[in-house]
């Protein structure tokens, strides 16, 4: 059987583990947001304007 010294130092070492990886994914989801708002800016300053009456007629000639 652990000592109650032993095992308190496991509950502390996985608190702080699952912090850090707490920490860890906070940080991959805000780069990952970041990541995808510099490329919605990129995309929209490289679209071309869209030409007038497009989109809005359908040819279904064959």
């Amino acid at each position: 059987m652990t000592s109650p010294v032993a095992r308190a130092v496991q509950i502390q070492a996985g608190a702080l583990s699952q912090s850090i990886g707490t920490a860890v994914a906070h940080q991959q989801i805000d780069a990952q947001k970041a990541v995808a708002a510099l490329v919605a800016e990129t995309a929209v300053a490289v679209s071309p304007p869209v030409q007038a009456g497009q989109g809005q007629v359908v040819d279904r000639t064959v």
